[in-house]
């Protein structure tokens, strides 16, 4: 579009010199947005068109590549012709001058290292002139104008800047095209020939570009042949330029600084909104570090509630404050101390509830929380004590759970010595309300101490005394008093019963079965013999022999009073009466009359019975 609406004429005079090589190069391009062009001028000694070629062509190359009017990138172009230079110097070190020129079709500007330079033309006269890298022009600059001291003009070819070697570069600022201007690139085989003057009266009577040049190519061959050095004109005729939009341009600068304005402001309360946001998110933290402290603080002294509580507000806080990995962070550390508190407190009742085994394992998770953070030093020494107290507090219920064991089997004197260890301990541990049960259950050990051997002394007196009942039985025994002897045994089997010797009262129950029924078995004996005795009497009577009858009764009232039969002694003793009185009667009768006498009621009485009686 810029092109389109522009009108550059460029052209272009290189002359060889009398030495027949042409050291310069000369190229340009025009693109949509931009117009490049370079003029160079070689300094190797082969005259030098190999070096000004590739400089030429590698900073045309390097704007097409990445074309703008910045200096920056004037100066990278100019950059990248330096390289080149360097890289293929391999036989000989290539070394050139250069000027490169860049247009946007409205302004100009140039970057130049070396000897070439740049007249800028308008309405007769010369606007701008480039600076060469020489010390020729820093005399002339010195001195007024080129031309002014020609015995100056051997400095000419000494230069401080150009390509292959220090390569110095120099970027103009940017200038305003007018349509009718020209622009003029030479090489120092000119300008070191043709002066300011001259260029200028020939511009005065330009009628084209073309003209133009042909005029200053015969100013530069007059004069000599003798030392007629190369040299490269190039001249660009402005005929029209790219007529930019200046109200939109205007309109657009105006929207630019209200948007720039706009933004500033923006800035301005963004920075003020920020400023307050962080100063929030400072005290945010302030706040949750005082938290996080007392909580600390609290957890030293195992204060454990109190500590969780802090720690939750630090919480509260730190989730005011924007969510990224410090938030995260602290809320992580925040949680492991919450976890931390539990795990104590957890800890510290089940110790109270004497459930140990979880206490060790809760302080034990909570030491190694602890462990990971310095601020909680203190509380690791705690935690270390207290799993000393739960393995004392477990040695202390093993020896009360044995002790117990003990008692309850009955061996008083271990169970009192495993209470007195306990005790002992629990007397270290600081544990009043099991001090104080161990000391009961101590109390209970003595008393029932105490009974078994009340209880011993008693058992061994109440052993003499069936050891003595035993004998006593023994001896009713061997006397036949099996009577007696189940009265004694029946007090023994009393004796174990109230003893709670129940195998020993089992064995008397049964020797007191076998007497019993040896007992039967002599009362049927002896009512046999009783029953024999009574006939053997009865036959007697009959027979008259009534000393005999009595001495049988008599015998049989003996066997009835043995076995405790009164009713039938006293029988036996109303016959023996009755015998006697008619023994005594049949001594004083004739045997006559005793012969009809009737027998004896008793004695009939006994008849009618068949000599039965209820021993």
């Amino acid at each position: 579009m810029r092109k389109l609406n522009s009108q550059f004429i460029t052209t272009f005079v290189a002359e060889a010199g009398l030495g027949g090589a042409d050291g310069t190069y000369y190229g340009f391009v025009e693109m949509d947005r931009y117009y490049c062009m370079a003029v160079a001028e070689g300094y190797d000694g082969d005259g030098g068109q190999e070096s000004a070629k590739l400089a030429v062509d590698a900073a045309i190359e390097a704007f097409v590549q990445k074309p703008g009017l910045s200096a920056g990138r004037i100066r990278a172009c100019l950059q990248k012709a330096h390289k080149r230079l360097v890289r293929e110097s391999v036989r000989i070190r290539l070394k050139a001058g250069i000027l490169l020129l860049v247009s946007d079709y409205t302004r100009f500007r140039y970057g130049v290292c070396g000897s070439v330079m740049l007249f800028a033309l308008r309405n007769a006269g010369i606007y701008h002139q480039s600076m060469p890298h020489t010390v020729y022009q820093q005399l002339e600059e010195r001195g007024g104008s080129i031309g002014a001291g020609m015995g100056q003009k051997e400095e000419t070819g000494n230069l401080y800047h150009y390509l292959g070697g220090k390569a110095g570069i120099s970027v103009s600022r940017r200038m305003m095209l007018e349509e009718g201007d020209l622009l003029l690139v030479a090489t120092e085989g000119f300008w070191s020939r043709v002066n300011r003057i001259e260029i200028l009266d020939a511009y005065e009577s330009i009628q084209s570009v073309e003209e133009f040049t042909g005029d200053l190519q015969e100013l530069y061959l007059r004069g000599s042949a003798d030392a007629i050095p190369c040299c490269c004109l190039a001249a660009v005729e402005i005929k029209k330029t790219y007529k930019e939009n200046r109200a939109l341009k205007k309109k657009i600068l105006l929207w630019s600084l209200i948007f720039l304005l706009a933004a500033a402001i923006i800035a301005a309360v963004l920075t003020i909104w920020i400023r307050g946001k962080r100063r929030r998110q400072q005290e945010i933290r302030s706040t949750a570090a005082v938290y996080e402290d007392t909580g600390d603080q609290y957890m030293t002294e195992l204060n454990c509630p109190l500590a969780k509580q802090e720690y939750e507000k630090a919480v509260e806080e730190s989730r005011k404050l924007d969510k990224n990995a410090e938030r995260l962070e602290k809320e992580q550390l925040l949680s492991e101390k919450i976890n931390i508190s539990v795990m104590v407190e957890t800890a510290g009742t089940a110790y109270e509830t004497q459930d140990y085994d979880r206490a060790r394992a809760e302080y034990k998770k909570a030491l190694e929380l602890v462990k990971k953070y310095e601020e909680l030093g203190p509380l690791a020494s705690l935690i270390g004590q207290k799993q000393k107290l739960v393995s004392t507090g477990i040695e202390i219920a093993g020896y009360m759970e044995s002790a117990a064991m003990r008692e309850a089997e009955g061996d008083m004197a271990s169970a009192g010595e495993l209470y007195e260890k306990a005790e002992a301990m629990l007397r270290i541990v600081d544990d009043p309300e099991r001090l104080k049960e161990v000391q009961l259950a101590l109390l209970r050990v003595k008393e029932q101490t105490e009974q078994e051997e009340k209880d011993e002394r008693a058992k061994a007196r109440d052993e003499v005394i069936i050891e003595a009942d035993k004998q006593t039985a023994l001896a009713a025994i061997l006397a036949g008093d099996f009577e007696a002897a189940l009265d004694e045994y029946i007090k023994i089997r009393d004796s174990y019963i109230a003893m709670e010797e129940n195998e020993k009262a089992e064995e008397t129950t049964q020797i007191i079965l076998s007497l019993q029924k040896q007992a039967r078995k002599s009362q049927e004996t002896a009512q046999e013999t009783i029953d024999a005795d009574k006939d053997a009497a009865f036959a007697a009577i009959l027979e008259g022999d009534i000393k005999t009858a009595i001495e049988l009764y008599e015998k049989v009232q003996d066997a009835y009073l043995q076995n405790g039969d009164d009713a039938g002694a006293e029988e036996m003793e109303n016959i023996i009466t009755s015998l006697r009185a008619q023994n005594e009667s049949a001594e004083e009768e004739p045997a006559a009359e005793k012969a009809q006498e009737p027998v004896f009621p008793a004695i009939e009485e006994q008849q009618e019975t068949g000599g039965e009686t209820n021993g």
